[in-house]
């Protein structure tokens, strides 16, 4: 079972909600697992809020793209903006270990995106930064 999802955005809440609203649209259609739609939904969050806090350049809202696909049990899903260069995964892993008043603050979202999904990946292209995410829905 194939089915493909395109949204043309801008890095601001209430798109954000948009992309939301038809991700979970999506996971109906297909009939994705609530467990799946959660991780789905945190990792779009993540994603886009931190595009939202850091990626506007000179005070203009950034572009974000989302695609989403599920071919057959695999779910791809990329986030592109044009915002400020950044690769999330450049980030060290957090020292979950630590009491939470003795870590750093950040990085647990991209630990969580690291650790819900089945791949990440991150390149820039042009003005572009694009964060690829897999799922497995078996």
């Amino acid at each position: 079972m194939t089915a493909e999802l395109m949204l043309d955005l801008h890095a601001d809440m209430a798109d954000l909600g948009k992309a939301d609203e038809a991700v979970t649209g999506m996971a109906g259609r297909m009939g994705w697992s609530d467990d799946v739609l959660f991780q789905l939904r945190l990792v779009l969050e993540e994603i886009m809020m931190n595009v939202i806090s850091h990626g506007s350049v000179d005070g203009r809202l950034a572009r974000v793209t989302v695609s989403l696909r599920q071919d057959g049990d695999v779910l791809r899903l990329e986030l592109s903006d044009d915002g400020i260069a950044f690769d999330p995964l450049s980030l060290p892993p957090p020292d979950v270990s630590l009491d939470i008043e003795d870590r750093l603050i950040g990085g647990l979202g991209v630990h969580l995106i690291r650790t819900m999904m089945d791949s990440v990946s991150y390149r820039r292209e042009g003005d572009w930064n694009r964060l690829l995410v897999t799922k497995a829905l078996a």
